[in-house]
């Protein structure tokens, strides 16, 4: 309880400062913006320090005897170590958050390590062989040597960079992340002026602590403002694609070929003319509507949808066309215009384009323990799926449904097909999909 106490008592700004930093990460732990690992680092070495330096206080307070000689004790090989640790770790936490701000540059970012390459190998050589840093004496008495400046020319090394990257900041018109620079640089170097004119006493540890808490909340602000961004960018693609899908979906030729059938009709079956533009009417509608709407849609509008308009398809293939539906599960949302796009791609890419030009097409839903599952199946054409990557514009908005279910649902579309034995388009809407008004549980 006494080293507990030591810690507690005379670094009690550090370990409140350092409990700051790790109650932020969790807060965070789920966005975990670009640089978290770095500062979690930050907080392991610091916290390191500071606990290296609890210690040596508990040491000096309840067991360090100064008439003692420590020549060849234990305790002589404990400050050695102790110091030696403390000197390595403050250079490397610049380093670190020089890391920060450095281009993705593995060359540039191994030359900035050379200082604490440097520090390194001086200390082990400190430790293990002549004295080039510092030494003790027999009742442990700390005394400078040749090399004893090496660690804190190699900080202040790290933080004449920082200075330089915040002008190169300031130069760009990136005044957040320079002014944040400068703050770290000028707060770390008050503090050694401070200390060295015996202002105060080791308050590094709540420096360092101060600088990582402003790099952090920087950070965490550029992480939400770019969500922000992304967020609004992802919104403005997602009401392009449905403008693109509403005009993409009126085809000319699938509505020429409709309007061909209902002039056909007309001096054959008046009711079933007006059925059939009744129909003609409604796939319009919805394929305008689709602009507008916002949200998911229940999965009854869209097989409604879906019917209308293989009822305008059975106008032209008659009975060369047959549809099943097995519908097990319909208590779900999904994208506007998800399952008609992937039935008029079995039609025309796989029904029309056989080499009988007839067949069937089966329409299932069925809930799984995860999801709700649509399958649209044909017996048609097929095709290489290894081609996807490479359809044209005729394939109807394969690529825009598969955005729209992601975007707006977090759902998938996968599609498995052989040339001359059909294909299986899969939908797979989650029921815990992130959207508290999905409707999807």
């Amino acid at each position: 309880m006494s080293l507990i106490s030591y810690l507690v008592s005379y670094n009690f700004l550090s370990v409140a400062l350092i409990l700051s930093i790790v109650f932020l990460l969790i807060e965070n732990r789920r966005e975990r913006p670009t640089g978290t690992g770095h500062i979690a680092v930050i907080v392991v070495l610091l916290s390191i320090i500071v606990v290296n330096g609890a210690i040596r206080e508990w040491f000096l307070q309840a067991i360090y005897n100064k008439k003692t000689d420590y020549s060849h004790a234990p305790a002589m090989t404990f400050m050695y170590l102790r110091a030696a640790l403390e000197q390595i770790m403050f250079p490397l936490i610049a380093y670190i958050m020089l890391l920060l701000v450095l281009p993705p540059d593995r060359k540039l970012r191994f030359l900035t390590f050379l200082p604490e390459l440097v520090v390194l190998i001086t200390e082990i050589i400190n430790l293990f062989g002549p004295k080039i840093l510092f030494y003790y004496d027999s009742h442990l008495k700390s005394n400078d040597n040749l090399l004893f400046l090496m660690p804190y020319f190699a900080g202040m090394l790290y933080l004449l960079l920082l200075l330089r990257y915040s002008i190169i900041f300031f130069k760009t018109k990136n005044l957040g992340k320079g002014i944040t620079l400068v703050f770290i640089v000028f707060l770390t170097l008050l503090e050694c002026y401070l200390e060295a004119a015996y202002i105060v006493i080791d308050l590094m540890d709540e420096i360092v602590a101060l600088d990582v808490i402003a790099f952090y909340f920087y950070i965490v602000t550029i992480y939400q403002s770019d969500i922000k961004l992304r967020l609004r960018t992802s919104e403005l693609e997602l009401e392009q694609s449905k403008r693109l899908l509403a005009v993409s979906q009126i085809q000319p030729h699938f509505m020429y070929n409709s309007l061909t059938s209902i002039i056909y009709l007309c001096d054959k079956d008046t009711a079933k003319t007006k059925t059939a533009l009744i129909d003609f009417s409604k796939y319009l509608r919805q394929n305008v509507d689709a602009i507008s709407k916002v949200g998911l849609v229940s999965i009854k509008d869209e097989l409604a949808h879906t019917k209308v308009y293989l009822s305008l398809e059975k106008l032209r293939f008659d009975d060369d066309l047959t549809v099943e539906f097995d519908i097990q599960d319909e208590n779900f949302m999904l994208p506007v215009l998800t399952v008609q796009p992937m039935v008029e791609n079995a039609v025309k890419h796989g029904i029309n384009a056989s080499e009988s030009g007839c067949g069937t097409i089966v329409i299932s839903t069925v809930e799984t323990e995860s999801a709700h599952k649509i399958t649209i199946r044909d017996d048609g054409a097929g095709f290489d799926t290894h081609t996807l990557h490479s359809l044209d514009n005729s394939h109807i908005g394969i690529a825009n449904v598969r955005k729209r279910l992601d975007d707006e649902c977090h759902g998938t579309l996968i599609i498995n097909s052989e040339p001359d034995k059909g294909t299986e388009c899969i939908i797979l809407i989650p029921k815990e999909n992130h959207n508290e008004n999905s409707g999807n549980r």
